[in-house]
């Protein structure tokens, strides 16, 4: 069996690798001159920096086993880091007596937020929460002031005009994730790899390569072809490459414009899915801003999502003594800031941050860059369960796994491994079942 796989971020490369192991003839098309996707990286002075911020949860088990399996678990390293939100100041919120300080919200509504956490922790059952809004069940679980003072402007800087359709099962994986990946005094651990994510990337690559996979990197493919209701193979610069399989790991949308032979119910099915847009502004700064590294906006006239000082989870020397933040909005595709350039995003958030730092000047930004990607968030709405494609296309031989299949969980690297392992069994069992 000759299998192609669209796509060469996390996920294909996860299913390239499960089909290699099994003996399977694979080849790996990316558009891109790199694998890695939302997890590719670029250089700053010298050391490899994420495009868009990326860090582990302890919970993390799929990409923790990954770094081993790559002999990468010596660079693994588990940090207390520092989570806060702003709201006309920063308030730090990385421990329980830190939620006790929060004096945006009464003492009151602070206690409700703590039990809204535990609460979440006991929730095992995350079915009916596909019934009913996050605003909803925020509301129910710790109140409208809470709601209104902490959530809200939240979901809407994230989400804008979807907020109120977000299902509660995303709120409280949200929750649930950030609040389990505690150290012994409850303080918050993250992991990151010292020298970047790229090494996984590329380490990854070169055990794929040994294992006979064929990478065709800067290959887009144009077309997947399918006759008489069955996948037969790619197009690619023109040219039809047969195949007895075909995996696209790209966002639904993209694979209908790949496939125009797809049938009408399942094209609508895949459409259906709503994605935010993305563009994250780095900065190589002369100093840090503040002493945390998750900034929350909870001020609904900033237009950015987050604030992540990467140097303030690693050190500032490990880069050439360059302070790195990123600076991350959610938005629709076809707003204007989503195409502006590096120098002018960077010039549109300046009155903001003066606002949210003091003493910020223009001048403390030594360089800065700006990455996009279209498709970075779906819209996880009521009965995402019934809406979501599966695995297997109505077509014979195509099948399909990307970040809009990873539910009840949130998409991030560690899921990308599993889901396309998990893809890789459902194919196989298929095959068996023939």
């Amino acid at each position: 069996m000759r299998v192609a796989i669209v796509g060469g971020g996390m996920t294909g490369m996860s299913a390239a690798d499960e089909l290699a192991q099994r003996g399977i003839a694979v080849t790996l098309f990316e558009k891109d001159a790199s694998l890695g996707g939302l997890a590719g990286s670029f250089e700053v002075n010298g050391i490899h920096l994420e495009k868009f911020y990326h860090h582990l949860f302890t919970s993390d088990t799929g990409m923790v086993a990954l770094i081993r399996r790559l002999g990468l678990e010596e660079k693994l390293q588990w940090l207390p880091t520092s989570n806060s939100y702003y709201v006309n100041r920063i308030y730090r919120l990385s421990t329980p007596l830190d939620l006790l300080r929060f004096s945006h919200i009464s003492i009151l509504d602070r206690v409700r937020v703590g039990l809204l956490y535990l609460r979440t922790m006991f929730v095992n059952d995350w079915h009916p929460l596909e019934e009913i809004s996050a605003r909803d069940w925020l509301v129910r679980m710790a109140g409208e002031g809470v709601y209104r003072g902490v959530w809200e402007p939240l979901l809407r800087t994230k989400f804008g005009r979807y907020a109120d359709q977000v299902a509660a099962v995303w709120i409280w994986n949200k929750l649930k994730l950030r609040g389990s990946s505690r150290g012994k005094k409850q303080e918050e651990r993250l992991g990151y790899l010292h020298g970047g994510f790229a090494q996984v990337v590329e380490a990854w690559e070169r055990r794929l390569r040994d294992q006979n996979v064929k990478i065709r990197l800067s290959t887009p493919v144009e077309r997947v072809t399918i006759e008489d209701a069955v996948a037969t193979g790619v197009v690619v610069n023109g040219e039809h490459l047969p195949y007895d399989r075909v995996l696209v790991t790209t966002a639904p949308e993209l694979l209908t414009h790949m496939a125009p032979d797809l049938p009408d119910d399942y094209r609508r099915q895949l459409t259906d899915i709503d994605y935010l847009a993305n563009v994250c502004l780095v900065m190589e700064l002369d100093r840090s801003l503040s002493n945390t590294y998750w900034l929350n906006i909870g001020d609904p006239t900033i237009p950015f999502t987050g604030v992540i000082e990467h140097t303030n989870m690693q050190r500032p020397e490990d880069y050439g003594g360059a302070h790195l933040t990123y600076i991350s909005r959610y938005l629709d595709a076809d707003d204007p800031a989503y195409t502006m350039s590096a120098e002018d995003l960077l010039d549109s958030y300046v009155p903001y941050l003066q606002r949210m730092f003091r003493g910020f000047q223009r001048d403390w930004v030594q360089r800065v860059w700006a990455w996009r990607e279209r498709y970075t968030q779906p819209v996880i709405g009521l009965h995402y369960s019934q809406r979501k494609p599966p695995f297997r296309a109505p077509v014979q031989h195509l099948w399909h796994s990307c970040m809009a299949h990873i539910y009840p969980e949130d998409r991030g690297m560690n899921y990308a491994v599993l889901y396309g392992q998990r893809v890789v069994d459902e194919m196989l069992s298929a095959e068996r079942e023939r």
